[in-house]
């Protein structure tokens, strides 16, 4: 019996023309005995589904199949961190550092896994240090933006207070408009019950506007800047002057642990689909920040009158929010009383 190949690229006046040619020949044109089957085979190479750290020493990664380290293939920047321990179980692989991360430093790690097929996949994925220590924090004080005043100027910041002891590293704050939305992380520093930390988000690039890390609380200048408070500055982008929203992550992809929204006392309505919904519905969905219905309105936040004379106040015995006096601003400091 003759054996006719051919290509699926054929036209049809050719392909009639050779099935013609079998069936003089005594050869059946039937795909049973014309084309060997194809063996069963696994070409698509492990799929990543999620990844992140787990603990001060672990880096874990999940994968849609069994996979198995490929030997020789991992490191991690910094480089002068040490060696990575790789193990698989199943569809995971943890990633064991030999000491403990340093809290909210970047780290990137690279590697390579296979299936049982032998089918590979590289990664080099980038992260913030675990921190076991993460404070908890209140927001305090929203100056939202700037003023003309020339013997007490100010400039947009957020003011936390401690409520418990800890390290920053890898404490985040996400604010954002209708329109626009911004994010920060805070390097690792020692903070201790009743320490308040001032963010500023609107520097004047002057030389002294340092964040302070360690011990003294007074290395720091410029607008808003005090001794009393542990000062820290991003250029990020300012807050949104007269409607927005305010999140504090206990570490990147963390949970919410306090949180604020306010608008002009004039805007009514359902906000919509934007970045400002979007950072609303997430901190509903915590539970830090209530909504009346199924989705954000603007009816919904603190309503306030909009001025860069005055800053938003949290009153941390009742937990309702006011407005300062005007000029009544205290960076790094309690709150005065409501007016």
């Amino acid at each position: 019996m003759n054996r006719i190949l051919f290509s699926a690229s054929l036209g049809a006046e050719a392909l009639l023309l050779i099935l013609s040619l079998a069936a003089l020949s005594g050869c059946p044109a039937s795909s049973e005995t014309a084309f060997d089957p194809l063996p069963d085979s696994d070409l698509r190479p492990p799929a990543l589904i999620e990844a992140g750290p787990t603990g001060a020493r672990r880096f874990l990664l999940r994968f849609d199949e069994a996979v198995s380290p490929v030997e020789g293939s991992f490191a991690v920047e910094p480089a002068d961190f040490g060696p990575l321990a790789a193990a698989a179980a199943d569809s995971e692989l943890s990633l064991d550092f030999p000491a403990d991360m340093r809290p909210g430093l970047d780290y990137r790690v690279a590697g390579e896994v296979e299936d049982a097929r032998g089918n590979s996949t590289r990664f080099a994925l980038s992260f913030a240090g675990w921190n076991e220590r993460p404070p908890r924090l209140r927001l305090s004080e929203l100056q939202t933006g700037k003023n003309s005043s020339t013997t007490r100027p100010h400039r947009d910041y957020v003011e936390l207070e401690c409520e418990t002891g800890g390290n920053l590293g890898g404490v985040e704050a996400a604010w954002a408009s209708s329109v626009k939305a911004f994010r920060y992380r805070f390097p690792a520093a020692e903070v201790e019950v009743g320490d308040f930390v001032v963010l500023h988000l609107a520097p004047t690039g002057l030389p002294e506007e340092l964040d302070e890390t360690g011990v003294a609380l007074d290395l720091s200048g410029g607008v808003d800047a005090t001794a009393g408070g542990r000062d820290f500055w991003s250029s990020a982008g300012g807050l949104p002057d007269e409607n927005g929203a305010l999140a504090v992550y206990d570490r990147p992809g963390g949970k919410i642990v306090s949180a604020l929204f306010y608008a002009d006392e004039a805007r009514t309505g359902e906000l919509g689909s934007s970045r400002l919904g979007s950072l609303l519905e997430e901190m509903a969905s915590a539970g830090r920040w209530p909504i009346a219905g199924a989705s954000p309105t603007w009816e919904d936040a603190f309503a306030w009158k909009p001025s860069n004379s005055r800053s938003l106040c949290l009153d941390a015995g009742d937990g309702r929010w006011y407005l300062s006096a005007s000029g009544g601003q205290s960076p790094g400091a309690a709150n005065p009383p409501a007016p």
